[in-house]
């Protein structure tokens, strides 16, 4: 099997990714709906640094030894404009106006599997992996 991830993204997308599944012999066995607080994401995307040399940190999750200086290179990192809250807050918006409907689209399919993604790291990945065991 595969997995899709950031397509589709519309309900167009979608349609036409009906049409061409079954020319290939192919189908949809399950969407999985990560589930996350807005105030979560914009906690976990808008501590992201980043340095010049590709290394990024968090400074929650992955801070760097020295604050605000790259383990690795010693170079000053970085706050991206992307990982800033109005950026954040704008994505947001998009997906929920853009996106969104696509939740609604699988759910009458009967193909989605909603995921807790507010919880640590193991718990979503072990919720993850029961609902993939399904389909072996």
């Amino acid at each position: 099997g595969y997995m899709l991830d950031g397509y589709p993204r519309t309900i167009p997308q979608a349609e036409a990714l009906d049409k061409i599944l079954p020319e290939l012999k192919q189908k949809i066995d399950v969407v999985l709906n990560i589930d996350v607080p807005d105030e979560e994401l914009v906690r976990r995307l808008s501590g992201r640094r980043m340095c010049k040399c590709g290394r990024s940190y968090h400074i929650l999750f992955n801070p760097p030894k020295v604050p605000g200086k790259c383990d690795a290179c010693g170079g000053e990192l970085y706050h991206r404009d992307d990982d800033k809250e109005e950026a954040i807050l704008n994505r947001l918006k998009v997906y929920k106006q853009q996106t969104q409907p696509l939740i609604d689209y699988y759910t009458k399919a009967g193909l989605i599997a909603n995921i807790n993604g507010a919880g640590e790291i193991n718990q979503i990945f072990d919720e993850i992996s029961k609902v993939l065991s399904k389909f072996k």
